[in-house]
């Protein structure tokens, strides 16, 4: 009923209005009739109260203005009025906030409304529609948010990376539209190309470049340019200061490559320790390179500190001397010069290192005297030698140096035989005469070496004398030199009888020689004096003794003379010497008297004696015949010559001698009596006459028995014949000679001169007196008168025939140059020679001849040759190092001979260094310019420059090398030229050092900043004068390097080194924009210029000259429309202009590169992006879519036309239809901006349809009446807000209206449209572990669905989102309902949905839409939502090891920085809780240890050569978040074998190593398949046979690893393993060629040693008697043991008596015991694992049931028997030490195969080895502390105490210690175990064991065994902290540990 009221109404109102239009009034009307809608443009910076339309609106009454869409829109306006027909609309409020904000309005829309009222009631009204488009104005410049910027970057940032994204600027213009459209570019500070912009449009700041903070990158200020694309464009800039942080990059540096220090060496050497520092120029100090970081350093010597001589300060680097050096003790030490090589590492980081070498030379004191090689020298030479024979050189050394160790050699000699020369020690004969060994046989004499400076060296507090002495003994031998002489004299007159039988001793001669020897020996025989006669004498003589016997009998008789030789024998038969003796024999009658009585033979006696004969000659003998028997005889004469006589007779033998000179007495004859007694019974007396003969008288000559005195004659040499002398006297008459024969006895031994018949001697070929200066003759003249005997001594006069001799000839001296006159020469050998002449033939003087002789003079004499230096004349040795003379020896004969002197002139620092030669090294491409004075770089090579000039030419000073051109690029670190420098000194003098003084820098700046670090460019090598780039070159630059070179005295010269850097085209142009933008109206156009591209070239000259070129990146030139424009650009000046047909619609963007390239060889180019945005012109009319049909209009033209129907009883704003249409121009200008209206055209559509202006709906607005009007024709006009002219189109809309019965009612609820999320997409981050539900998100619909019915719901699909969120159904709140850990699930995803729904009788009801498109997989009332989590640092980094101990071998020869072990931990977060960084925590092993923070290479830092065998361990600490203080880490043990290199087990594989290596992982898993070992490979080497090296063969060094237990296998056992599966390895290697697997010693070959009897008897008895002490020891125990156990049964049934312990199991059945028995820091342990493999604090097995190893180890307890004894002392203390061992991590522990581990986790280890030794001394404490009532025990670790009694039984096992290492008898055990296992699951109350083995000394193997009754309480209480408690039911058993 009320429906149809309403209607009624409606159409009542219809019908009133339609009446009132029918009705004609006049009323006001807008101008030109018709037009409803003005459109008005208008800038938003229009000044308030500027007109902005102007309207002809009359008659009018009154006018407003009305809002259409929004109230406030027509605030904006007001009007005026201007005339009576005018109206002016102004602007009243600014429009500068409505465009310029986040949601801009550019529309108002209002109406105007204008009323005219006549005098009648009606008003009459009309309105115009005015749509005002307000244009948005550039004026906001882009302002930066948050600016300026700081960014922090580090310098080991690679290049790519974005290191900031916070540049943003916001342009206050409108949104989206040119004007705020902000681009961004580098405008200035990014000279060198090393940052960029990602593009124009987005701000994220790239690093392109590497920086390097040490190389002076520090700041950087990037100035930033904001720039919009309005016009004109506005731009902003601020700037972004960029910090470069220092890393950790670089390795310390010592501020020298050398530091060097002088010490003196000590003396006295101190008894008392010393700790001195030792102070350097420069101290010795290393920094952090990176300079900011500045990490503490420590500093350790590496080498060269061997024997312990220094200490180097390990905080702050001083350098202390330890010990004190004494300089003598090292003659090895290489120029007093200890060389150390120091490293200083940082503290954080010991792998980052630097080296320096420290030099300290020990100067010398002079502590030390001159020492003699030997304490005496003891020298034998021959006699006689010549003056200045050279027969010893003593030697000297003093261990001092330098100065300190020169001295001169003195003599003390009394005698003065000998001489010595001061520098060299030779002595030299001085005087011949005293080397006489007749005289002498032996000297003393005392040689000094005195030094030359004072020594410290002091005694007693008093300076000792600067010398020391040692004693010549000269013994002299032998030289054949003296004749053998007869005495008394050689004259022997001898008696015998006739008939005396052959052999009859006659006599005896003796003769002596002073020589020794042979040379004294003489021996005797008869000459034949001539030819004189035939017959032989009939005597002979005795060759020794000189006994002359009777050879023929009977003898004639008469006066014999025979001629008896004495000569010596010489090794040299012709040095012989010979004298001769004359024996007469008188021979008398057989039957003579005095044959038979004693008496004088020849009695009475008469003699003759000549006048002049010397005293001590013999004149005759008294002599008795053979009946004397008696030699007891003595001798006297008797006279009555008051006057005396001067003869006297030897009272012993007879001989009468001249006692004195006969010429002082008057007379001419002697008559004595001579007495011959014995004193007893004989005295025989007769007569003795001696007679006195003129020596003149030649008739004394002949009579018998005269003797006179010898003849001397002089004689001179070399003259042949010539005449000696006369034997007789000159004054004898002619007839004393007649009948007189003249012989000489010893012609044999004066070969040379012969005698006359006259007896005159000569020397027929002349004599040689150099040869024989004295001949002895003996000159018999026999006459029938008688026979003479003439001793004739010839003396041969000296000639000078011969020239002085050199002693060598060749003489060489030294002296230094600039010497002063007067200089001494030193000659290595003096200047001598000798003359064989004698007297004044034998002076000679020395003279000097040849060029240069006037400089020196050389003495007459002495040959000393000094310098003379005549007219001031200086000896240099650069223009004359040698002189060369001829040394003249003349004698006073005018006899000469030379020798050769060379003088050496040694050299003086006296000539500074002269650069004369630089060489351009050619490989950096260094040229030379040919423009020496002007610094330009012309290219033109010289290999070799000569630098010399003449002298004067140019100051030093002023010295320039040409002008070097170096290519800016030339490598750093490479030589580029090579100075060369001429010292004319020689040796150490010229040994030249070059430095850089200094080095300067001049040149244009323009494209650079200079450097201003302080470094230099170039390095010069201070020996070899290399000269090197040590940094980047700057283009362009002139450097001058001042180079100094120095001789070791001091001495300089200088050059300065020009360098031009000659630019390389090593700079690719840049941009001075990372992006270019630029803004063209679309058109036609010409060579229009759009903008200019710039770029800038860090080079010089050509190679930083630009061309630009472009390339349309994005355009493609296939299209024909591409082809209708170009772009271009000026190749210099980089203007781009436009040409042809440019279309926003087409293309509203053009992308060029812009390419700049250089003019250098290679062309380097860069490229830039150009975006030309073409601007949009209002150039395209609104077209229709998605229309029905097209009709032709009137005109002909097509007309879209849309269809549409709706219920007539549709109300007022009931949506019609929607048309559609697009403006391809830009909207933001209004050009593509489309408002829709309805057109009149006379019909009344108006009133019952309108049409939204924007959206182009058109609804209803009146009611429609089906039987009014079925159809009704919209016209539709849509017209754009273009600029200057609005263009327009028509479509047709014909809407049909649909009957609907009236009486029918509507339905209430209709379906709406489908409700929607505001957003498609959801993304949430959450943090990981956070407790839930958690409310992840608030999903809402728009505001216009927020009053319906809606029902939110979790969208099932396949997923499980159902199971993880939650979702409240009304209000849209998601919870996420699962434990969130990113670990296991980053990513959570869920599809939620919206429906509307209804209210059907109270109750929803779901409203099912249709589904409309899906995007993306969602319905429009679907979203999907993303919960994504957030790492957080809840995972521990965890080693790969998986909780195990680590294990690592090295060999003994493991050399420093060896790399041991790499440990690597995994953490499962990211991101920084990820990285890890790894630590050695402290241990004693540890410092033994590095470890790379980073990679966790574990490095050796000691030597291991005396550590084989030891096992080192020590923990490292893994840490994520970079080690920081609140990561978190683990510990993991590590344990590092030192293999013995004595044992190894070498596999010889018969390949070359290389092509065994890509092997060794098949070989490995081979043998672990095998042997079921982890077998790993140490090293690789060349096969070694017999010291032979086979290349064709390799030896693969192995070891091996335990797999369950976790420790390294001995290598015996390891070789046995190999040994037993010898087949299957042989079988399963053979494709490896494999030769065989060697034991301990691979490389020697099989040897036996067999045993002797002795030894095999020896080692039967030990045997015998260590089985008797054993047996012995076993008796004794066992009795013990029997003792202990009886008492302990008495006390068994105690409540109160302890718990048993067995420490053995007799069938040793628990366990196979170790093979490889582990030490640790010397605690033996065995790491074989336990079943019971209880936790830490608990003794219950924690392992499954299938464990095998549970059941390898479970107990059998059938086995366990009755019990006895406790664990004492170290067996309790080695398991205690065992449990905490595998507490700390020491013990390996094995992973057990029901996962559970039995070792405690790598991040739960206690302290290791200290937890270890103290479990061990409480254990020990508490096994020694009283027992009681209660006795506590402790096994492992843990304490149990017993209320109820216990039997024990003690049992002893011994390990039989197989060798083998079976994997089969592992698993037998295991299957044992596990079926005892089993039995306990199935019946608790069986005996339950837990045994656990230990290794002590005698490898037993110990259990505890409990025997429990049922129903008793077990306390176990724990050393730990926790405590457990079991219930037993039943009898059980239990281990405690």
């Amino acid at each position: 009923m009320t429906r149809s009221r309403k209607t009624l109404y409606f159409h009542l109102l219809t019908f009133l209005v339609l009446v009132s239009r029918l009705h004609s009034v006049a009323g006001c009307q807008f101008y030109p009739v018709g037009e409803y809608l003005k459109f008005v443009r208008v800038p938003e910076n229009l000044a308030k109260g500027t007109e902005i339309l102007s309207l002809e609106a009359h008659p009018r009454s009154h006018v407003s203005i009305m809002p259409v869409d929004k109230d406030e829109d027509a605030r904006f306006f007001a009007y005026k009025e201007s005339n009576e027909t005018h109206v002016s609309l102004v602007l009243a409020q600014s429009l500068e906030d409505l465009v310029d904000t986040e949601i801009p309005r550019n529309l108002l829309k209002f109406r105007v409304v204008c009323d005219y009222s006549d005098d009648g009631d009606s008003l009459v009204t009309s309105h115009l529609s005015v749509t005002v488009y307000v244009e948005d104005i550039n004026d906001h410049a882009p302002q930066f948010v948050d600016a300026p910027y700081h960014v922090t970057v580090d310098e080991l940032t690679p290049v790519g990376v974005t290191i900031f994204r916070g540049i943003h600027a916001i342009d206050g213009d409108k949104p989206n539209t040119p004007n705020s459209d902000v681009h961004y570019a580098i405008v200035k500070g990014n000279e060198h190309g090393k940052f960029s912009l990602e593009s124009g449009h987005r701000t994220a700041l790239i690093l392109r470049k590497p920086v390097d903070y040490d190389n002076g990158d520090r700041e950087f200020t990037l100035v930033i340019a904001a720039t919009d694309r309005g016009v004109p464009a506005r731009s902003t800039n601020t700037t972004v200061k960029i910090t470069i942080v220092d890393n950790d990059d670089l390795d310390p540096k010592f501020t020298r490559d050398v530091y060097r220090a002088k010490i003196y060496e000590f003396y006295p050497m101190p008894e008392y320790p010393i700790f001195i520092p030792i102070n350097f120029t420069t101290p010795i100090q290393a920094t952090d390179s990176d300079r900011d970081i500045n990490v503490p350093v420590r500093y350790d010597i590496i080498s060269g500190n061997e024997r312990g001589f220094f200490h180097l300060d390990p905080k702050n680097g001083t350098l202390f001397l330890k010990r004190p050096i004494d300089l003598d003790a090292e003659r090895n030490l290489p120029s007093n010069t200890f060389t150390l090589q120091i490293h200083a590492s940082q503290v954080d980081n010991p792998l980052k290192t630097a080296v320096a070498r420290v030099e300290v030379e020990v100067l010398d004191l002079n502590d030390n005297l001159p020492e003699f090689e030997v304490a005496l020298y003891n020298i034998s030479i021959v006699e006689n030698l010549p003056n200045g024979f050279s027969v010893l050189q003593v030697i000297a050394t003093d261990k001092d140096q330098g100065e300190n160790g020169q001295f001169d050699y003195e003599l003390s000699d009394p005698l003065g035989a000998f001489s010595v020369d001061p520098r060299s020690g030779w002595l030299t004969v001085r005087d011949q005469s005293v080397l006489d060994r007749e005289k002498r046989d032996h000297l003393r004499i005392r040689v000094s070496a005195i030094e030359r400076k004072p020594s410290v060296v002091h005694r007693n507090g008093s300076w000792r004398t600067n010398g020391s002495s040692v004693d010549v003994e000269v013994t002299l031998l032998d030289a054949n030199d003296n004749n053998p002489i007869f005495v008394p004299g050689n004259l022997y007159e001898l008696t015998a009888r006739s008939d005396y039988k052959v052999g009859t001793v006659l006599g005896q001669v003796h003769a002596v020689d002073d020589d020794l020897g042979p040379n004294g020996m003489v021996r005797y025989r008869l000459q034949k004096p001539g030819n004189l006669t035939a017959r032989t004498p009939p005597f002979m003589v005795d060759e020794v003794t000189g006994m002359i016997t009777v050879a023929q009998s009977p003898i004639l008789e008469g006066r014999h003379a025979i001629f008896v030789e004495a000569a010596d024998q010489p090794a040299n038969p012709s040095e012989r010497r010979f004298s001769l003796a004359v024996v007469t024999v008188d021979v008398l009658r057989s039957d003579g008297p005095e044959s038979l009585e004693p008496d004088f033979v020849g009695a009475p006696y008469e003699f003759w004696v000549g006048a002049n004969v010397p005293v001590g000659t013999s004149v005759g003998q008294i002599r008795l015949n053979d009946a004397v028997k008696t030699n007891d005889l003595i001798y006297d004469l008797l006279h009555s010559y008051e006057e005396g006589v001067p003869f006297a007779v030897e009272e012993r033998s007879g001989t009468i001698t001249v006692v004195d000179e006969i010429e002082t007495f008057d007379r001419s004859t002697y008559d004595f009596e001579a007495v011959v007694t014995d004193e007893r019974e004989l005295m025989l007396i007769t007569n003795v006459s001696i007679h006195v003969v003129d020596p003149n008288d030649e008739r004394g000559i002949f009579t018998k028995g005269t003797t006179t005195a010898p003849l001397v004659f002089h004689v001179k040499e070399n003259v042949a014949g010539a005449y000696i002398g006369q034997v007789l006297p000159q004054n004898s008459s002619a007839s004393a000679t007649v009948g007189t024969r003249f012989f000489i006895v010893n012609q044999q031994d004066v070969p040379d001169i012969s005698i006359t018949d006259d007896g005159a001697l000569y020397a027929p070929n002349g004599l040689d007196r150099e040869t024989r200066q004295n001949y002895s003759i003996t000159v018999i003249a026999e006459s029938p008168r008688g026979v003479g005997v003439f001793q004739v001594s010839v003396i041969v006069l000296d000639e000078n025939d011969h020239a002085p001799v050199f002693t060598v000839p060749l003489y060489e001296g030294r002296i230094l140059e600039n010497s002063s006159a007067g200089t001494k020469i030193n000659l290595s050998i003096p200047i001598a020679a000798t003359d064989k002449d004698e007297g004044i033939n034998q002076n000679f003087v020395f003279s000097l001849h040849g060029e240069g002789s006037e400089l020196f003079r050389i003495h007459p004499t002495t040959g000393l040759v000094y310098f003379e230096g005549i007219d001031d004349r200086t000896l240099d040795r650069e223009a004359k190092a040698n002189y060369s003379f001829t040394i003249v020896a003349k004698d006073s004969g005018g006899l000469t001979s030379e020798a050769k002197l060379r003088i050496t002139v040694t050299d003086v620092n006296d000539n500074p260094p002269s650069f004369v030669r630089m060489i351009v090294l050619p490989d950096q491409g260094v040229h030379v310019s040919n423009e020496p004075d002007i610094e330009t770089a012309q290219d033109e090579g010289n290999d070799v420059l000569d630098m010399t000039e003449p002298a004067g030419s140019r100051p030093t000073s002023s010295r320039r090398s040409p002008l070097l051109l170096v290519p800016e690029n030339a490598m750093i670190g490479a030589p580029i030229v090579r100075l060369l420098a001429e010292d004319k000194d020689e040796g150490a003098n010229a040994a030249i050092t070059y430095s850089l003084g200094n080095e300067t820098t001049s040149g244009d700046d323009k494209s650079r900043g200079f450097d201003t670090t302080g470094r230099r460019y170039f390095h010069l090598d201070p020996r070899s004068a290399e000269i090197s780039v040590a940094r980047g070159l700057p283009a362009g630059k002139n450097i001058h390097l001042f180079v100094l070179a120095k001789d070791s005295g001091g001495l300089t010269d200088n050059i300065t080194v020009r360098i031009h850097v000659v630019d390389v085209n090593d700079h690719a142009p840049t941009f001075d924009k990372s992006w270019y933008t630029f803004d063209v109206p679309e058109g036609v156009y010409t060579g229009y210029a759009l903008g200019t591209v710039r770029a800038v070239d860090a080079d010089f000259g050509a190679n930083a000259n630009i061309s630009y070129e472009l390339i349309t990146a994005s355009e493609n030139l296939e299209n024909p429309s591409n082809k209708s424009r170009t772009f271009d650009v000026t190749p210099h000046e980089g203007l781009i202009t436009v040409s042809g047909v440019l279309d926003r619609e087409t293309a509203a963007v053009h992308r060029l590169l812009a390419v700049a390239r250089d003019n250098g060889t290679p062309r380097l180019s860069s490229t830039v992006e150009v975006e030309v945005n073409v601007l949009d012109v209002n150039d395209n009319a609104p077209t229709f879519h998605s229309y029905d049909e097209i009709e032709k209009d009137k005109n002909g033209d097509l007309v879209p036309v849309y269809h549409a129907s709706v219920f007539e009883n549709s109300p007022a704003g009931t949506q019609v239809i929607k048309v559609h249409a697009n403006d391809s121009d830009f909207a933001g200008n209004g050009n593509g901006l489309i408002l829709f209206d309805l057109t009149h055209q006379g019909q009344p559509e108006k009133q019952y349809f309108s049409i939204d202006s924007k959206e182009g709906v058109i609804t209803t607005i009146g009611n429609l009446d089906y039987e009014s009007q079925k159809n009704h024709r919209l016209l539709v006009t849509a017209s754009d807000l273009g600029s200057p002219v609005s263009l327009t189109s028509t479509a047709v809309v014909l809407v049909t209206v649909l009957n609907v019965d009236d009486d029918e009612e509507d339905a209430e609820n209709e379906v709406h449209k489908t409700p929607s999320f505001k957003h498609k997409y959801y993304e949430v981050e959450v943090e990981e572990n956070v407790a839930v539900p958690l409310l992840v998100a608030q999903l809402e619909v728009p505001d216009s669905m927020n009053s319906e019915h809606i029902r939110y719901s979790i969208v099932a699909d396949e997923t499980n989102a159902r199971e993880l969120f939650s979702i409240d159904p009304k209000n849209g709140s998601l919870y996420l309902m699962t434990d969130v850990d990113r670990e296991v699930n980053d990513r959570y995803e869920v599809k939620v949905r919206v429906d509307r729904v209804k209210i059907g009788r109270g109750m929803p009801v779901m409203i099912y839409p249709v589904v409309g498109e899906r995007l993306n997989g969602l319905a429009p009332n679907e979203a999907r939502v993303v919960v994504r989590v957030k790492d957080v640092n809840d995972n521990a980094p965890r080693f790969k090891s998986k909780g195990r101990p680590i294990l690592a071998a090295i060999p003994t020869t493991a050399h420093y920085g060896y790399e041991v072990v790499k440990v690597e931990a995994e953490d499962p977060d990211e991101g920084a809780n990820a990285e890890i960084r790894y630590q050695i925590l402290g241990r004693e092993d540890a410092p033994r240890f590095a470890i790379d923070p980073l990679s966790g290479q574990v490095r050796s830092v000691a030597s291991f050569g005396r550590d084989a065998g030891r096992v080192f361990g020590f923990d490292v600490k893994a840490t994520d978040r970079r080690g920081a203080e609140n990561g978190r880490s683990s510990i993991a043990n590590v344990f590092v074998y030192v293999l013995d290199d004595q044992k190894q087990v070498v596999m010889v594989v018969g390949r070359r190593p290389v092509d065994v290596e890509p092997q060794l992982e098949n070989i490995t898993a081979i043998l672990q398949n095998v042997t079921g070992l982890d077998v790993r490979v140490r090293k690789l080497e060349p096969h070694i046979e017999k010291n032979l090296i086979d290349t064709m063969s390799t030896d693969v060094y192995l070891y091996a690893i335990d797999p369950h237990l976790n420790v390294m296998i001995d290598m015996d056992t390891l070789h046995n393993v190999f040994n037993t599966k010898k087949t299957e390895i042989k079988r399963e290697l053979d494709e490896y060629d494999v030769l065989h697997i060697a034991g301990s010693s691979p490389r020697r070959g099989n040897q036996r040693y067999l045993l002797s009897t002795l030894e095999v008897g020896v080692m039967v008895l030990g045997c015998v008697v260590f089985v008797g002490a054993l047996v012995t020891a076993l008796c004794v125990t066992c009795v013990r043991r029997n003792k202990r156990r009886r008492r302990r049964e008495k006390a068994m049934f105690s409540t109160t008596s302890p718990i048993g312990f067995a420490l053995a199991d007799p069938t040793a059945t628990l366990q196979k015991p170790s093979l490889f028995p582990t030490f640790v820091d010397g605690l033996r342990y065995d790491p074989e694992p336990f079943c019971a493999d209880m936790s830490r604090r608990q003794s219950i097995c924690e392992h499954g049931a299938n464990c095998a190893r549970f059941r390898a180890m479970g107990g059998c307890s059938k086995h366990a028997g009755r019990t006895t004894g406790t664990p004492k002392g170290l067996e309790a203390s080695a398991t205690s030490l065992h449990s905490s061992g595998q507490d700390s991590g020491i013990v390996a522990r094995a992973s057990c195969h029901c996962s559970h581990s039995s070792s405690p986790s790598s991040g739960e280890s206690s302290n290791g080895y200290e937890d270890s030794l103290k479990s061990l001394q409480r254990r020990e404490r508490i096994n020694d502390a009283p027992r009681g009532s209660h006795e506590v025990l402790n096994v492992a670790g843990r304490r149990g105490h017993q209320t109820t009694s216990r039997r024990r039984q003690r049992f002893n096992s011994i390990s039989n210690g197989e060798s083998v290492y079976s994997h089969e008898m592992t698993l037998q055990r295991e299957q044992r175990c596990c079926a005892g296992t089993e039995k306990r699951r199935k019946n608790d109350g069986m005996t339950r064991e837990h045994r656990r083995a230990h290794s002590e000394a005698e490898n037993n193997i110990t259990e505890t065994v409990i025997h429990e009754h049922p129903g008793t309480e077990i306390s176990l209480s724990s050393s730990l902290q926790n405590t457990s408690v079991l219930h037993g039911l039943s009898r059980s058993t239990h281990m405690l540990y």
